[in-house]
């Protein structure tokens, strides 16, 4: 796989974990919230190699995730690619050898829950890739790994399914067609893809870090993908490039100042009435442009909210 799609994928499985839960639960049907609890698992392991297994061999996972008590593994590639089942055998087996479990000497292992996310696809790709296993006594069992395939997401399944995770990735549904295919239509749905976070971040779903990864990498693979086209990349920078987002931080300053600003009015409200009450009239105005003096002042009345 290209190392930007590579980059993209590894950082925002780090950075940015809870957005795959929605995948997790497009793929597996399962209905997680995106604020469950998650771990993130070593994705590298290590098995004998060689014909006398005296040699050990590293071999690297995508992604390892715990969620709900479950192992989920996903594999990301930028293109179809036939033995991906072989590897996902390999992979799965050894993920399920190093979380064994024993009773009464008996040896169990369980397999993780498995899919393939292909960022391009042909029409020959399948939905779900298989081997047939067989073993020793005759018993046989066909093995098999879902295929989630991004080109196939509309940016209206995006957002209805809150699927994050896809949006750096959505403009490889137009890799291949022309300007006057995507023109039309790629300044909307962007404006769209923009608002759905926008609006998830206003509800507390996303968090600006979330947020910014989200637009720089997808600011990133548009210029990657359409580097020599500046029409499409100008489009998509006027929605996701420049964007200045109000963090977390910043709405508890503000919320800070006007709260600083409403106990100040009630403050110099309460003093106001004292120095009237003592004569001291003159005092007011002098209090209320000269903060020292009217600390001063709320000290010597033990005036406080």
């Amino acid at each position: 796989m290209s190392k930007i799609y590579d980059d993209i994928f590894r950082t925002l499985c780090e950075k940015n974990t809870k957005l795959l839960i929605p995948v997790i639960n497009e793929v597996f049907s399962t209905n997680y919230k995106i604020t469950e609890e998650t771990e993130l698992l070593s994705g590298e392991h290590h098995i004998l190699s060689g014909k006398k297994q005296t040699g050990i061999e590293e071999i690297i996972t995508d992604l390892l995730i715990r969620l709900a008590g479950k192992i989920y593994h996903i594999e990301c590639q930028s293109n179809p690619d036939g033995t991906i089942i072989l590897r996902m055998v390999e992979y799965d087996f050894q993920i399920a050898l190093e979380n064994f479990k024993k009773t009464d000497g008996f040896y169990e292992i369980n397999f993780p829950y498995s899919c393939v996310l292909y960022l391009r696809h042909t029409s020959k790709t399948p939905d779900k890739i298989e081997m047939k296993v067989n073993f020793q006594n005759g018993e046989s069992i066909n093995y098999s790994v879902p295929v989630i395939k991004m080109q196939n997401y509309s940016y209206e399944e995006i957002i209805q399914k809150d699927l994050f995770f896809l949006i750096p990735y959505y403009i490889m549904r137009y890799e291949k067609k022309t300007d006057t295919e995507i023109m039309p239509h790629i300044k909307e749905e962007y404006e769209q893809l923009y608002n759905c976070i926008n609006k998830a971040y206003n509800n507390g779903i996303l968090d600006s870090y979330d947020i910014t990864n989200i637009m720089e990498f997808t600011e990133k693979l548009v210029h990657y993908i359409f580097n020599n086209n500046q029409s499409v990349c100008k489009e998509v920078d006027k929605v996701m490039g420049g964007q200045v987002l109000e963090t977390y931080a910043d709405k508890k300053l503000q919320q800070g100042m006007q709260q600083g600003m409403q106990q100040g009015v009630r403050l110099m409200a309460l003093l106001s009435i004292k120095l009237a009450e003592d004569g001291r009239v003159s005092e007011i105005s002098r209090a209320a442009s000269d903060a020292s003096y009217m600390d001063k002042l709320l000290k010597e009345y033990k005036i406080s909210l």
